[in-house]
């Protein structure tokens, strides 16, 4: 339910809790209300906000930021999300953010120390998602520092080695998402033989929470048939031991 306010400007929304803002650039924020198109929306009851290639300022960033959502869902500009994310997050239980590098090629220098910068802020808040979307077919990873991340999603190739050397900077991650690019059988051996010699490669376990491993297929290549190429053998039993909280490995075409 809405009604209009004591202004004729002004519209109230008195019940809802969840708001999708997608691709709007004629705004400002002043607490929970929301200025657009010489209308005040005002949101009282406000727990859940969703943004996507939404670009704002700093004094919006902390107008928004100060009336106490508890789940923020970013999708855009890691600068743009960088600037919400000094402001205080004492309040989330969730935070999540999504970067396509496609769509703002000019940030690939400044997303890992911006990423760290954020991700170093956000210890107390239950839920804290990283969805990366590259055009790299290989995508640097190096100097990452994600303390409290618990789940990322990484919609490029990435070398199972580089994998394994990047997730002691993600100590608290419970769910790994990653894409399967290989089209060669001399890749699919090459993978292959790494997650058959875990153990050897390895002295012990890791310290790794991660409890769900998700696969999911790229190109002409179904997962399912890759998976059962990679997963042969000794692999699911060494990526279980590595990853001693390891409870499922899903896969999806």
């Amino acid at each position: 339910m809405f009604r209009i306010g004591n202004e004729s400007k002004a519209i109230v929304f008195n019940s809802l809790v969840d708001l999708s803002i997608t691709g709007m650039d004629q705004f400002s924020v002043t607490g929970n209300v929301v200025h657009a198109n010489d209308l005040d929306l005002v949101f009282p009851k406000l727990e859940r906000l969703h943004l996507e290639n939404i670009i704002l300022t700093r004094k919006d960033a902390q107008a928004m930021m100060s009336h106490g959502l508890k789940r923020l869902s970013y999708e855009g500009s890691i600068i743009t999300a960088s600037q919400l994310c000094k402001q205080p997050l004492r309040n989330l239980d969730t935070l999540n953010l999504v970067w396509v590098e496609e769509e703002y090629p000019e940030e690939t220098d400044d997303f890992i120390p911006l990423a760290n910068e954020i991700f170093n802020k956000t210890d107390g808040i239950e839920h804290v998602r990283c969805e990366i979307r590259a055009t790299y077919y290989y995508w640097s990873m190096v100097g990452i520092d994600w303390p409290y991340l618990t789940h990322l999603s990484l919609n490029f190739a990435i070398p199972f080695k580089k994998l394994f050397d990047m997730l002691p900077k993600v100590p608290n991650l419970v769910f790994l998402k990653l894409v399967i690019y290989y089209h060669y059988a001399n890749e699919i051996n090459e993978v292959r033989e790494f997650l058959t010699s875990i153990q050897e490669r390895y002295p012990e376990p890791s310290s790794s929470k991660i409890e769900t491993l998700y696969l999911t297929g790229k190109f002409n290549q179904p997962c399912s048939y890759l998976c059962r190429q990679l997963l042969s053998g000794r692999a699911v039993e060494n990526l279980k031991w590595y990853w001693p909280q390891l409870k499922d490995i899903k896969f999806q075409d």
